[in-house]
């Protein structure tokens, strides 16, 4: 293969950036063309001005809605705001110690209601909706920052046109690289720790405005775990070569890139707006040409006799115009439209509903349709269901998993000691806490088995009254029915619930500590001790 400009650098990060964007540009102008149709003022766009209007080529807006939609839809069921949509498991070694899992049950309900509020304090709602998106037509990525103690978050949604990813070890988009110009100002106000040449300081001190171009590297074998985080100058006036601005490691990755769908052998992703942009392309031109030919419909061809007097250039088609002609000429006349469009109309529905399937998946039959019965909307529901969970769901790996936990790294940091969302850093024999998705839609999987084990549990009930209550712990198979179906745990009943002070003896082991403890004693534990020995300072 071609090294497209990997003889420019000399370090090897730079190198495999330049063979990674040489793959990269093969995508330019398959994403140009899907983002024209489907997000045309987004700024993945190439070219243009920020806030510049670029929609003028788009005609029919079948995509432009569906995706808008489907982006919508995709936010509530995985992340809806002011809700819980995230967990936490105990590690396997203490699911056989029932009192030290229910003093863990204790500490989960505290890393959940610190990580909803802190999310919830941040610009989370607002960046997410853009990234889905660009996994909505090939791939999304977010960027997590660590903010300050009220604020501990900050999230950024990277651009598309910015984004090169690598796929790591297990086939998840691991190692990033983002290329973007910024002033040369702004080189200390979003990197302080940054190790400014003399050349660029000179350049942000006499020209600020100067555009600079950089290159984040995130190196990471996998998504949320430890990466190496490295920022390089590559291009400045005046100035030859590259500059290593800053390396920094991570406990966890702080951008998070993800896709709904993929090709084989292939990086990038295709979302379903790449399946269905033969016929977002087709429905366009359709009403283009639709367009045209109302627009000849309504203003009409004409023709007029060269005879001296009327003079077609002066002639305005306007109600109340009186146009002159010679005596015994015909004038202005009509000129007859070779044919028809109503054809088109058809050819455009068919097109228009394939859309909105391949974007945003079957749907139910329309209010107004004759003979809606309660079989057919729960068959509809189902194969909604059957094409939109599995969509959907391939998210949780490339997005949820490892959002959590670069979330819970920030948090947990010694520099957010002060913060009310402050989490102590949990660790049993090298495990750690696991996050544990709990959204709408992948509650709508746990329904699904809740009334399964219902349904086989009224038929073992109906077949064999006598022998259900020796082999079914009701009490149990009720508190697990329960927690499927979205009802609160901490209202339900725990068998043998241990006091506080067994609670206390259990937590110690793990090097925690109750609330009690700490109004106690007045202290806090270190975080430093509490740190695991690869959990890094984060920013």
């Amino acid at each position: 293969m071609k090294n497209s400009g990997g003889d420019r650098f000399q370090s090897e990060t730079l190198q495999r950036f330049s063979r990674a964007a040489a793959r990269r540009q093969g995508w330019d102008q398959l994403l140009d063309d899907a983002y024209a149709f489907a997000l045309p003022n987004h700024a993945a766009r190439r070219g243009g001005m920020v806030g510049q209007r670029k929609d003028r080529e788009v005609f029919d807006n079948t995509a432009v809605q569906a995706l808008h939609w489907r982006k919508a839809r995709l936010h509530g069921q995985l992340f809806p705001p002011f809700k819980s949509w995230m967990d936490f498991e105990a590690p396997d070694s203490l699911m056989h110690d029932e009192e030290a899992r229910q003093a863990f049950d204790l500490y989960a309900a505290e890393v959940r209601e610190k990580f909803h509020g802190a999310i919830e304090a941040s610009n989370f709602h607002i960046e997410i909706d853009p990234a889905l998106g660009d996994a909505l037509i090939s791939t999304g990525a977010l960027m997590v920052h660590a903010g300050s103690l009220n604020r501990p978050l900050r999230f950024e949604a990277v651009p598309a046109q910015e984004l090169t990813p690598e796929e790591g070890r297990d086939g998840m988009l691991a190692t990033i690289f983002r290329q973007m110009s910024l002033p040369a100002r702004r080189i200390r106000t979003r990197w302080p720790d940054a190790e400014v040449p003399a050349e660029l300081a000179m350049i942000a001190e006499k020209q600020p405005d100067t555009e600079i171009e950089v290159i984040e590297a995130i190196l990471a074998d996998d998504p949320g775990e430890p990466a190496v985080y490295e920022v390089w100058c590559v291009a400045q006036p005046g100035a030859s070569g590259e500059n290593l601005l800053l390396q920094r490691p991570f406990a966890a990755s702080p951008v998070i890139a993800f896709r709904t769908d993929k090709a084989p052998g292939e990086w990038m992703g295709r979302g379903p707006v790449l399946n269905a942009l033969a016929d977002i392309k087709t429905a366009n031109k359709v009403v283009e040409l639709i367009l045209k030919n109302a627009s000849i419909a309504v203003t009409g061809i004409w023709q007029a006799e060269d005879d001296g007097v009327l003079n077609p250039a002066n002639i305005q088609l306007v109600p109340g115009a009186i146009i002159p002609k010679a005596v015994g000429s015909q004038g202005l006349t009509p000129l007859d439209a070779p044919g028809r469009f109503d054809v088109s109309q058809i050819v455009l529905e068919n097109l228009q509903r394939s859309i909105r399937e391949a974007i945003m998946g079957p749907g139910l039959p329309p209010a107004n349709a004759s003979g809606r019965t309660a079989f057919e909307i729960d068959v509809r529901q189902q194969e909604f269901e059957a094409v939109e969970l599995p969509m959907s769901l391939r998210l949780l790996t490339e997005l949820d998993f490892p959002l959590a936990n670069r979330v819970l790294s920030i948090l947990s940091s010694p520099a957010m000691v002060g913060s009310p969302y402050y989490v102590p850093p949990f660790e049993v024999d090298g495990e750690r806490i696991r996050p544990k998705p709990t959204s709408p839609l992948v509650r709508l999987q746990e329904i699904a088995d809740a009334t399964a084990a219902q349904a086989a549990y009224m038929q073992a009930a109906t077949a064999f009254p006598d022998l259900v209550d020796q082999v079914i712990d009701r009490t149990g198979y009720l508190r697990d029915f329960l927690k499927r179906n979205g009802f609160p745990s901490e209202f339900l009943t725990q068998p043998d619930t241990p006091d506080l002070a067994s609670v206390a003896a259990a937590l110690a082991p793990l090097g925690l500590a109750t609330a009690a403890q700490d109004q106690d004693s007045g202290q806090q534990d270190d975080p430093a001790a509490l740190l695991a020995p690869d959990a890094m300072p984060v920013s």
